[in-house]
């Protein structure tokens, strides 16, 4: 189905065009890391060019270990410059950027975690086929860049990482980490604030993150997603170091996560509660407040009970929860 135009489009004005490519039986393809193992699509004609897209299910070279990757190659024997995205269907992040496609030249990268694809089959996997979706336009329009002038993009996951753009630097004990201060001061301005007097040739020691955490959180900021294993992972990590260090849009999703993939015991629930209440975060408190009042009396048993005399208020909290509860349960309510 075509697109309808309302009005008189300007003169530089270029519609996307799209193709979406079904990959038959893909988890049947050969998921070694490599360049050798890929699949391709038929050719097919945009803007006067050829094109081909290839996509290896176990990762290029290149690829981060675990993720699929996918390459949009221009086929013809003529350069053209244009904007590109590609993306997996019922997914949440495209990747693109606007490249100069020179004769036979591939551009793309990670697409997103075979092990997602693989544990979400009903979602991104229908009838056993990979959908990619490719869009291409000529004009340039959403890559220009209003964040960072002197990075050459907008699609900032394609320079996170790059030691040459980069201008500040993290030491997580010994594993030196780089990034760019004009990303971390739109996306997260307390942590710019903290990085100030810090640069590319003096890193600024992060002591109580893991490394893998910390790439997490990065990421975040160059506009990568965060895949649910690494979720049901990490949420509870990521949450505490979000939250110290000014990362507040990851701080909200992590919180989600937590309050619903946070493990409860009768034996930890209190200092959960208490953590959270120190930290604001509300959703996690209202899950740890309804597994106290699920199993209040086991909890007010327990050896954690110690803890809340510490605090009164809390310990008022946590009593007033259980005996409302049972009060509902003598109603049966």
């Amino acid at each position: 189905m075509e697109d309808l135009h309302v009005g008189t489009p300007r003169s530089n004005y270029t519609c996307w065009e799209t193709k979406v490519i079904h990959f038959h039986n893909f988890l049947d393809l050969p998921d070694t890391k490599g360049e050798d193992n890929f699949a391709e699509s038929p050719e097919f004609k945009c803007f006067g060019h050829t094109w081909q897209l290839e996509v290896f299910p176990g990762g290029d070279d290149n690829a981060k270990n675990g993720y699929v990757s996918a390459f949009i190659c221009n086929l013809s024997e003529e350069s053209i410059t244009l904007d590109y995205e590609i993306g997996v269907m019922k997914g949440e992040t495209f990747r693109g950027n606007r490249e100069t496609f020179g004769p036979h030249k591939s551009w793309g990268g990670n697409l997103m975690p075979r092990s997602t694809l693989v544990n979400n089959q009903s979602r991104y996997l229908g009838n056993g086929a990979l959908k990619i979706k490719v869009r291409m336009r000529l004009n340039k329009g959403c890559y220009e860049n209003t964040i960072c002038p002197q990075i050459p993009k907008n699609n900032y996951m394609d320079i996170a990482g790059d030691e040459e753009t980069a201008d500040v630097s993290f030491d997580l004990k010994g594993e030196i980490i780089v990034a760019h201060k004009c990303i971390i001061k739109s996306k997260a301005s307390d942590f710019y604030v903290m990085c100030e007097g810090y640069n590319s040739e003096s890193p600024m020691p992060i002591t109580d993150v893991d490394k893998d955490i910390f790439d997490i959180m990065l990421w975040s900021l160059y506009g990568g997603e965060v895949y649910p294993e690494e979720w049901k992972k990490h949420s509870e990590a990521i949450l505490k170091a979000a939250s110290k260090y000014g990362f507040s849009t990851l701080k909200s999703e992590a919180e989600v996560w937590c309050a619903k993939s946070l493990k409860f015991t009768v034996d930890n629930v209190i200092s959960k509660y208490m953590e959270a209440d120190g930290n604001g975060h509300s959703l996690v408190k209202a899950a740890a407040k309804k597994f106290i009042m699920e199993h209040g009396k086991d909890v007010i048993a327990s050896e954690s009970l110690e803890l809340l005399r510490e605090s009164l208020p809390l310990m008022r909290e946590v009593m007033a929860a259980v005996f409302d509860n049972n009060k509902k349960r003598k109603r049966g309510v």
